[in-house]
């Protein structure tokens, strides 16, 4: 199995060694007991909650990279809480690596985001079936990629802390909290938060829960997942109807989820 990008090992990293001084001097008899207890404490941390949830992502993304295709079942709460709005779907979505994207609503039917590897076209015409928005696929596919956004490079990216396991779908899944890393004052990844659920079997996503910088809350469950499907290249294809209005957006835009 080839290993995501960014693989790292796991350890504590510690050489304890005390020079220099006899048994009976004061700082010595203080020094050892520390020593001791760091032993003890130091590796807990490093491989207690914050250890498992990197040992969680990388075994995630090594899973990811291992696989050609995947599609699943998906139901979306969205929560615009300035506007105090909710919105709900369902459908079909789909990923082939590396950078293919498709999330196809049977309701409301029609509504669609695809992305090609050049472009990332967005199309809900049960908001406006005459507007297309069309987004570069570098600057926002990661933002649907739901798999390239989490677990490209985890530990470098993201504080991650483990939250044990609850029930998700079928089974048990990994609950794994993420935050984006700063670094000069940018973020990572272009959400405040994110919650992921990851299967403990197959260390497929199962569910994801993100906070985005405009207070927007998005609520993803995966189920039927199916994986190294053959998929067609209209999959990953969008030709605007003919009479709409094709926005670019300017570069760097944020797509808008319905």
């Amino acid at each position: 199995m080839t290993p995501g990008p960014g693989r790292f090992p796991l350890g504590t990293g510690l050489s304890p060694i005390v020079y220099g001084r006899r048994m009976n001097d004061p700082f010595r008899i203080l020094i050892i007991p520390l020593l001791l207890v760091s032993l003890i404490v130091a590796p807990q941390a490093l491989h207690g909650q914050d250890g498992q949830a990197y040992q969680v992502l990388y075994a995630a993304s090594d899973r990811y990279y291992s696989l050609e295709t995947l599609c699943a079942h998906f139901r979306q709460v969205i929560e615009v809480t300035l506007l105090r709005q909710t919105r709900s779907g369902e459908g079909t979505v789909c990923q082939q690596r590396p950078d293919r994207f498709s999330m196809r609503f049977s309701d409301p039917a029609g509504d669609l985001v695809v992305g090609d590897g050049e472009f990332l076209w967005t199309f809900y015409p049960s908001l406006d079936d005459m507007q297309v928005m069309r987004f570069s696929a570098e600057g926002a596919g990661g933002g649907f990629n739901f798999y390239k956004s989490f677990l490209e490079d985890p530990h470098g990216r993201f504080e991650a802390v483990h939250e044990g396991r609850e029930p998700m779908g079928e089974g048990l899944s990994h609950k794994i909290a993420l935050k984006p890393r700063e670094t000069d004052g940018l973020r990572s990844a272009n959400f405040r938060s994110a919650v992921v659920w990851f299967d403990v079997d197959s260390y497929l996503i199962t569910a994801l829960e993100i906070h985005d910088t405009n207070e927007t809350i998005r609520r993803i469950r995966l189920t039927d997942i199916r994986v190294n499907l053959r998929l067609s290249d209209e999959e990953f294809r969008f030709v605007p109807p003919e009479g709409a209005r094709v926005m670019a957006a300017p570069e760097g835009a944020g797509v808008i989820t319905r």
